[in-house]
């Protein structure tokens, strides 16, 4: 969905004053690329303001640190724009509460401590109780008193194959897990999520037999995209036209392991104050902001304004 049609302008918070003009230009603009039937299907309120909600997914920017420090991290800017983990389980019930028909949730972004990340599995259980969870992890003080019965999925991200030069590369002095004893008790939920540099060798992983998950570099180099290619060319392909939310997946298997190949974000665009006309998906920040985008600014949905004041 969202495919704005060259003549139509995109809606704006300051089209939001009004809320019945507002629902009005919502409704004549969706006609350009839905029919009547599809926007009545889909136009809804939202935290009390009209949108179109396509949107089947929750992303879920955890508060706590992900107690590392990668060069390449893209979050940087963002991890010091935090709520405590008591409001951000209140904002993310208060979410729940209010739109609780995704069919995945993704868990992402920094850390819980293990028994707040067990409640925040309880609420989302309590609320979408047949949504697929995946947890996004670089294994930082991560133990099994975690709950993951409930999880789908478990990407663990990693640096280097080897435990040693992973934590160096890390920056960290923090314990992380590893891969072996996180199989103990994630068991084939495991998946091994590693972006993919000029130094990266597939082969370095398929001692764990474990499914792969791996992110090409952005912004790249010409030693990083040689690689990525490599890797690109040595997989059995099985999908590659898989894109979903914001990007292209490639789905193939290498020496009989499944690898899910990241391409890279090709459908992106930030606009600052942008209206949710259309929402493709919702994105809970560590800042206790909701979304429909990866920026707090742009598609703006929701914030406790007692918690956001008391920051």
């Amino acid at each position: 969905m969202n495919k704005m049609n060259s003549k139509q302008r995109i809606i704006m918070e300051s089209d939001a004053i009004n809320l019945e003009q507002l629902e009005y230009k919502i409704h004549q603009q969706a006609l350009f690329d839905i029919d009547q039937s599809e926007y009545e299907a889909h136009i809804r309120n939202l935290f009390g303001r009209p949108v179109l909600d396509f949107a089947k997914t929750l992303v879920i920017n955890l508060p706590g640190s992900c107690f590392a420090n990668c060069p390449y991290c893209i979050d940087k800017d963002l991890r010091k724009n935090t709520i405590s983990c008591d409001d951000f389980l209140k904002t993310c019930e208060t979410v729940l509460m209010e739109k609780h028909n995704f069919n995945e949730v993704s868990i992402t972004g920094g850390s819980l401590p293990s028994n707040k990340f067990n409640k925040l599995i309880d609420i989302i259980q309590k609320y979408c109780p047949n949504a697929k969870i995946t947890w996004n992890t670089n294994g930082a003080k991560v133990d099994d008193s975690y709950n993951v019965s409930h999880i789908k999925y478990i990407n663990l991200h990693r640096n280097s194959a080897n435990d040693k030069i992973n934590k160096e590369l890390f920056c960290t002095d923090t314990d992380i897990i590893s891969i072996e004893k996180f199989k103990l008790f994630a068991g084939d939920k495991l998946c091994l999520r590693v972006t993919v540099d000029k130094d990266f060798d597939i082969d370095e992983y398929v001692k764990y037999n474990t499914p792969m998950y791996l992110n090409r570099m952005l912004p790249g180099t010409f030693e990083t995209e040689e690689t990525f290619n490599k890797v690109r060319k040595a997989l059995n392909i099985t999908e590659c036209t898989d894109v979903r939310r914001r990007n292209h997946y490639i789905n193939g298997r290498y020496k009989n392991i499944p690898v899910r190949l990241c391409v890279g974000d090709h459908l992106a665009q930030h606009v600052s104050g942008r209206y949710p006309a259309w929402l493709n998906v919702v994105i809970i920040h560590r800042s206790g902001v909701v979304a429909g985008s990866w920026y707090e600014n742009d598609k703006f949905l929701y914030k406790d304004e007692k918690i956001c004041k008391n920051k």
